[in-house]
């Protein structure tokens, strides 16, 4: 199933009893965090507050969502998939397609023809979007909540923030947390390595921003993936679907935006124009620090009649975002594959972070192969966030976490197959990087050495313990 709207996504959820209503006024302050956690910590549904309280003790006329991707389940229900790899696999077909087999047969190329076309977006003179105009933009009226004790203040954590570039006017759509100072007034953390941040340094006077909430979940995938710089994230959304995406201009600005979003905050950011943002509590119960970060001034705010308002809670795993990264790594493994074609799987695991660990089963033909192919993928789009990586052999199944410890315990020798690479690129969110943006990365070799490795005549662990074994029962 293909969701056009959140709405449909949402009443699918109530049809398979998988979203919780919550009738009962509940507070955006602290208290629907608290909700969104100890559900997503137990595979619980989805949640719908109805009455989501605000700071100033009013109800927002929009219900607040919760826990939307909180479970595999829904997530791949999201985005209308058995598995991820089909994704992926619709992708390479387009990349690398059957040329010989559509001149025999060209009507097989039909449908790959329609998949192509589309990936383009399609304007139409007014969204649903805008059905409704807030006669006071006041960003404060929205049910964004605060979800840690010490966070600054209420953070858009589900933002689809759209810029362009000045110079060739592509759109770019990212994902960037963004904090509620006030009515007209909002924070933006794009951190430097993104389009965003890229887009913001090469205008000279003020840059249009719009910021969307809702939407088609798809939206909210193609936001957040490792996108090469030639795709643009409403290609890939049209991709995803298998139908161009509605897009339609703001009313302030010369940016467009997803037609069939719930809620559209249009403004713009200032040229050297900052404001710090956070502390807002981050990933694995650490809080990221206040930095300086441009302020989005508000000009006008729209929305669908029937809008909801999706949010989510960052944290110690488990939570939302590692569903969603596990989602994304099994949806680009067949592109990464067609890209680096030593790589036989790869896996980012929920539990420490899909920036903190990689496990890559790697063809092993020749010496350092695997090594080879884990420094390639380091420079694979947010790849290069990366921390550990840990190469395997290719028969190795890497979502068994227990068989890596296996793999690491038996066919590790230290400090032989460590390749620490200093100082390199690091997420602006990872806490225990010494500088901004840069710390250490770690290549552990858990391989077996092919013929003509000098490892190759060192004994595995297993060999020195079976040995050891033997050697107590004479």
């Amino acid at each position: 199933m293909v969701w056009k709207r959140l709405s449909g996504y949402v009443r699918s959820l109530e049809e398979s009893d998988d979203i919780l209503r919550i009738p009962d006024p509940v507070d955006v302050e602290l208290e629907a965090g608290c909700f969104a956690d100890r559900f997503v910590k137990r595979g619980g549904p989805a949640i719908k507050f109805e009455q989501p309280r605000l700071s100033d003790g009013t109800i927002s006329e929009f219900p607040l969502l919760m826990n939307l991707y909180g479970t595999t389940d829904r997530t791949y229900r999201a985005l209308g998939v058995e598995e991820p790899k089909e994704i992926g696999e619709g992708m390479v077909a387009l990349m690398k397609p059957d040329v010989g087999g559509i001149l025999k047969a060209p009507w097989t190329g039909v449908g790959l023809a329609m998949r192509g076309m589309s990936m383009a977006p399609r304007k139409v003179s007014k969204g649903a979007c805008q059905q409704v105009v807030m006669e006071e933009p006041d960003v404060t009226r929205l049910p964004i909540p605060r979800t840690w004790p010490e966070d600054a203040g209420p953070f858009m954590t589900l933002p689809l923030v759209v810029t362009a570039d000045p110079d060739t006017g592509a759109h770019n759509m990212g994902m960037y947390r963004s904090q509620v100072f006030g009515p007209r007034e909002v924070g933006l953390h794009w951190q430097a390595h993104k389009h965003g941040a890229d887009h913001a340094d090469a205008t000279t006077g003020r840059m249009p921003v719009a910021i969307c909430l809702g939407g088609p979940p798809g939206l909210t995938f193609s936001a957040i993936s490792p996108l090469p710089d030639n795709l643009s994230e409403y290609e890939f959304a049209g991709l995803l679907s298998g139908k161009r995406l509605p897009i339609t201009k703001c009313a302030t600005s010369d940016l467009w935006v997803p037609a069939e979003c719930d809620v559209v905050i249009e403004g713009y950011t200032v040229p050297g124009e900052t404001r710090l943002e956070g502390p807002f509590g981050d990933h694995f119960g650490y809080y990221s620090l206040a930095e300086p970060y441009p302020v989005m001034h508000v000009t006008r705010i729209t929305h669908r009649r029937d809008a909801m308002v999706p949010m989510t809670i960052v944290g110690t795993p488990p939570m939302e975002d590692g569903y969603l990264g596990e989602a994304i790594g099994d949806a680009f493994l067949p592109v990464l594959r067609f890209q680096h074609r030593d790589l036989v799987d790869l896996f980012l695991p929920l539990e420490p972070g899909f920036h903190n660990l990689a496990i890559v089963a790697s063809k092993q033909r020749y010496p350092r192969q695997a090594r080879k192919t884990a420094l390639g993928l380091l420079g694979a789009g947010q790849l290069m966030f990366q921390k550990v990586t840990v190469v395997v052999d290719e028969n190795h199944p890497v979502k068994d976490l227990d068989a890596l410890l296996d793999a690491i315990d038996y066919r590790v020798h230290i400090p032989e197959d460590l390749v620490f690479l200093r100082g390199m690129v690091a997420d602006t969110l990872a806490h225990a990087a010494p500088w901004d943006n840069i710390h250490d990365k770690l290549i552990i070799d858990a391989s077996t050495p092919p013929e003509g490795d000098p490892h190759s005549k060192l004994p595995s662990r297993r060999a020195v313990l079976n040995r050891w074994k033997y050697r107590l029962r004479r």
